[in-house]
């Protein structure tokens, strides 16, 4: 199962397209890299921790992804607050990520690894773009304790969406070996998260 919606209502993105890893050796990991997993699985966290080191990263929700009407197919504006979010509402829009836009992320992988930390619905329309896919889990718990307090995004907060989202995580790990992603326990500190994503590319 696809993820159902986004999730980063107020995350704002953080780029830096000149970022150098001293050291680094870069004719072993020209790719494009994608970090997705569940909502509050650490994807933003993660993406903080990757630019700190050095790497050029993306969130998803900056820039790259998009509600699209689904009848008109055209894209709207995000609703500003948890309320907006109905149930009617939802079954209207799709959150999707733009392949054009990570197809030009590829093309700037040709000299260095980039990390793309997201996840959309139409992931099986842009999943082949990447050249290595890490997906972040956790347990039902740890989800419900994150979403339930966490700042970042308000995703998750309505009951609705707390639904879908306990029927999303239940599909997780089939998909993820479905789609060929190594699978990382982000229910572990952030620095070993990232230090497993970092030494295995």
């Amino acid at each position: 199962m696809l993820a159902p919606s986004n999730e980063g209502v107020n995350i704002v993105g953080r780029v830096r397209p000149d970022a150098v890893l001293p050291g680094f050796c870069y004719d072993v990991a020209m790719s494009l890299i994608y970090v997705t997993g569940i909502a509050s699985s650490g994807k933003s966290e993660v993406c903080d921790e990757l630019l700190k080191l050095g790497y050029e990263a993306h969130e998803g929700d900056d820039n790259l992804s998009y509600f699209y009407n689904n009848e008109s197919g055209q894209v709207v504006n995000r609703p500003t607050s948890a309320s907006e979010r109905t149930p009617e509402w939802r079954e209207q829009h799709t959150w999707k990520m733009s392949k054009e836009k990570l197809l030009e992320l590829k093309n700037k992988a040709k000299d260095k690894p980039i990390f793309v930390c997201g996840v959309a619905a139409n992931e099986n329309e842009y999943i082949d773009i990447f050249d290595k896919v890490f997906a972040l889990m956790i347990d039902d718990r740890t989800m419900r304790h994150r979403i339930e307090t966490r700042t970042r995004s308000d995703y998750g907060k309505n009951s609705h969406e707390m639904a879908d989202l306990i029927e999303w995580q239940k599909s997780t790990q089939e998909h993820y070996q479905k789609i060929g992603a190594q699978v990382i326990d982000a229910t572990k500190p952030i620095s070993e998260v990232v230090n497993e994503i970092v030494t295995s590319i």
